[in-house]
């Protein structure tokens, strides 16, 4: 399987080429234990040996669910022995789905240690180690050879970078010749700004960098991809949202929202997207021969 384990946990390797932003979303997405969170869950209905599907209640912390993560599998249309490298996937929710349910080999790529670490652990949890590895470092800056996967898998990643075209970059770098990037992504809308705080940013929009649809699609085509196909996912995924809020109104929790704000972050989120001052997209784009 793919491998960064050479890398992990070393202190002399620099895994951020933007310390003060990757420190920040860092901290926003470590306001919970999300491990502590969801073992707890678990616990309390009795599963001492879970499975991935028990643990997938929980763990999908985009927009969506598992539900946003089969539909996207289904359009990369992911084999068995794939290689697969998830930039951003935090705590592994759809690394574990992509090894257990297509026999997709997945190194799971995160700058927040909390969720890295956490990942890790349930992933052991439910016997996955064999194939999903958990690694601490900068999505633009990944410890893997050129062309070693592949497809590259992304959600809800490049809203957090001011400079996506490098996310889409070191895609392209990762992939074999014809591989694929899978994305699910917010972009703007024409209706006005976004409601914060939202879940990937506090009230005053700070580590959001949502672009217009057509400067997000320009920037993954100008690093070396042809779109294939692209859908605008927003009304599926407002939806989503509505039932999240109706959840959390109801006494819900999230293993990684902070506590006390989750109801209103998932509530702007619906609003942003059913006003259409924002909107998600899901896709799948071939990278190029010859491209880098």
């Amino acid at each position: 399987m793919l491998s960064c384990r050479h890398l992990r946990r070393d202190p002399g390797i620099d895994v951020s080429h933007d310390t003060e932003l990757n420190a920040a979303i860092a901290a926003h997405w470590s306001r919970r234990d999300p491990l502590a969170w969801i073992v707890a869950r678990l616990e309390a209905e009795g599963l001492a040996a879970p499975g991935w599907r028990d643990v997938a209640r929980f763990d999908q912390i985009h927009a969506g669910g598992l539900r946003a993560v089969r539909q996207l599998a289904t359009l990369a249309m992911v084999a068995p022995g794939m290689r697969i490298v998830d930039l951003g996937g935090g705590l592994g929710g759809a690394a574990r789905f992509l090894a257990a349910e297509h026999g997709a080999d997945v190194a799971c790529i995160d700058l927040t240690e909390a969720l890295v670490d956490a990942g890790s652990a349930l992933t052991r949890l439910v016997g996955l180690q064999g194939r999903v590895e958990h690694v601490l470092a900068d999505a633009t800056a990944v410890p893997l050879p050129d062309a070693s996967c592949d497809g590259v898998w992304v959600q809800h990643l490049a809203l957090h970078l001011p400079e996506p075209g490098r996310l889409w970059a070191e895609a392209a770098r990762l992939l074999k010749p014809g591989g694929w990037l899978a994305f699910h992504e917010w972009v703007l809308g024409g209706a006005g700004a976004p409601y914060y705080p939202a879940p990937w940013a506090p009230a005053d929009g700070s580590l959001s960098f949502l672009a217009p649809r057509e400067a997000f699609l320009g920037a993954i085509a100008a690093a070396g991809f042809a779109r294939v196909e692209v859908r605008d996912v927003s009304a599926a995924m407002a939806e989503a949202y509505a039932r999240q809020a109706e959840a959390l109104a109801r006494g819900g929790d999230s293993p990684v929202l902070a506590e006390g704000e989750a109801l209103a972050v998932v509530l702007n989120a619906e609003r942003s997207l059913r006003e259409g001052r924002a909107a998600c997209l899901m896709g799948v784009a071939q990278r190029l021969h010859g491209s880098r």
